[in-house]
């Protein structure tokens, strides 16, 4: 395994995971959930199963999370987007030719799903896992509960609060990173072949208590996008101990489409 920095054009690093078979057939651009980082335990899946299966994978960490310089960067969506181009510049250049495809999960999906359908972008596979396409409406709403509505005072009073979804460590969210997610709807951006052919296929436990299956299931359904649902999982897809290797499984198939 390789520990990787990459420098974004506004000067940001972003700290990658990186792993290469001898002769690449594609390179994977990974894309961790909220609160994650770079040391996840699906990045370790990715970092075993896809160069077994002919495909270098680039994990990155997103600004806002990790340990390392990304974690100083403030979370913005313009600036997570920035990370996956970066990543996907140096999968380029270190490999030029070589086709290039994505694996995001949950807030990472969310950002891969804008990603393609905003920028014009080399990949042309993405595999969504657990994917968060209704993240807006995650921190975005009406408080009900004592602790949200703590969190709207910090965002009014201090201009950010620490969200926790449960996920990991809690996240800082600043007024500018709200208001992204206030104006990003990813139903209402998302688009397959706004900046050429992509092929997308996504993977969900039927038991996700942070991503409603049922958004998951809408999203595939307006897109016309697969979908596998996993019986009996939850938002990690790792109850059962065939699953992280199954989703991978499918991950691999759609990499190695004609």
């Amino acid at each position: 395994m390789e520990y990787v920095k990459i420098s974004k054009e506004n000067g940001q690093v972003v700290p990658c995971v990186a792993e290469f078979p001898e002769k690449p057939e594609g390179v994977v651009v990974a894309v961790h959930g909220f609160s994650s980082n770079k040391e996840c335990m699906t990045y370790q899946l990715l970092l075993r199963r896809l160069p077994a299966a002919g495909f270098g994978v680039v994990g990155i960490d997103l600004p806002g999370h990790g340990k390392d310089e990304a974690a100083g960067e403030e979370l913005r969506i313009a600036a997570c987007l920035d990370s996956i181009a970066a990543a996907e510049r140096y999968a380029a250049e270190r490999f030029p030719g070589l086709p290039i495809g994505y694996f995001a999960s949950s807030f990472g999906a969310y950002l891969t799903g804008l990603y393609i359908s905003t920028r014009p972008h080399r990949g042309r596979r993405a595999f969504f896992r657990s994917a968060a396409v209704n993240m807006p409406t995650l921190l975005v709403k009406e408080p009900t509960t004592d602790a949200e509505r703590q969190m709207l005072a910090d965002l009014n009073g201090k201009g950010y609060f620490d969200a926790n979804l449960g996920t990991g460590r809690p996240i800082r969210i600043s007024r500018g990173m709200y208001h992204d997610l206030e104006t990003t709807d990813l139903f209402a951006l998302f688009d397959l072949n706004r900046y050429g052919e992509n092929r997308v296929a996504m993977a969900h436990g039927t038991e996700d208590r942070v991503i409603d299956p049922a958004a998951a299931r809408r999203f595939a359904e307006q897109f016309d996008v697969p979908l596998t649902m996993f019986h009996g999982e939850g938002h990690s897809l790792s109850d059962a101990p065939d699953t992280p290797d199954r989703v991978a499984d499918l991950a691999i198939a759609l990499y190695k489409e004609a």
